[in-house]
């Protein structure tokens, strides 16, 4: 009796996962990397170009002021700006970002790495329908979790916070199929980005990790053998 194939879906997270081992040789495939720039974009067309009208309005400027942010001022941030940053998973009934079938299987860990608040220095659990968060763990210090992050160029303060994001999307999937797999990863841009305006409203700064080390983050959260993958990391604080 021959073994089943793997599962597509499973198989796409397995080839895609990163490990201790693997991030040494992202970070040095990165470093490596030298991308050829053209001055003509293959996919422009030789008819003529119909100019469009620019906006000029608030959500403009939010867009403009968005930046990827590395350096961070060495002071904590406010609680204030932390439950403004989390409000834009808040649900009020409806959200700041859409999901597949109204399942959102996305769920936010904050890490409160400097923070003006009573679970400074923990790992916690943000609950989207009270805007509460709750204790998991305690959160290590910038220095060491940085190398599960990813994160490069780390000699400053760091981050203040760390959200990860992850995907319980079996009933997601148990819906849509490995398409589902799609929809996930859809929602999970649409809510970083959701996150990332905000930062920019607020005059904060972030940047995404991609290169964090999927079982040993997961682990950290208290999800150790729990069905979800981990979809997405932003570090976020004051701007230097």
């Amino acid at each position: 009796m021959t073994d089943p194939l793997p599962d597509p879906y499973d198989d796409f997270w397995a080839a895609s996962r990163v490990t201790p081992v693997t991030q040494r040789r992202l970070a040095e495939r990165l470093r490596d990397h030298r991308p050829e720039f053209s001055p003509v974009d293959p996919f422009a067309l030789p008819g003529r170009y119909h100019a469009l009208r620019r906006s000029a309005d608030g959500l403009d400027r939010t867009f403009r002021r968005r930046r990827s942010s590395r350096e961070f001022r060495d002071e904590p941030l406010p609680a204030k700006q932390l439950g403004m940053v989390l409000a834009a998973l808040a649900d009020d009934e409806t959200r700041s970002y859409p999901s597949a079938g109204g399942l959102y299987p996305l769920r936010c860990y904050p890490l409160l790495l400097n923070v003006r608040h009573e679970l400074s220095g923990r790992v916690c659990r943000y609950e989207p329908s009270r805007h509460a968060v709750q204790d998991v763990a305690p959160c290590p210090s910038w220095a060491e979790l940085a190398p599960l992050m990813g994160a490069t160029g780390t000699d400053g303060p760091g981050p203040q916070l760390v959200l990860a994001f992850v995907l319980a999307d079996e009933p997601m999937v148990a819906k849509y199929g490995v398409r589902g797999g799609r929809f996930g990863l859809i929602e999970a841009g649409s809510a970083v980005q959701s996150v990332a305006l905000r930062l920019a409203a607020e005059r904060l700064g972030g940047y995404l990790l991609g290169g964090a080390a999927d079982t040993p983050v997961l682990n950290l959260l208290g999800l150790a053998g729990q069905p979800v993958r981990l979809a997405a990391a932003l570090a976020a604080g004051i701007p230097d």
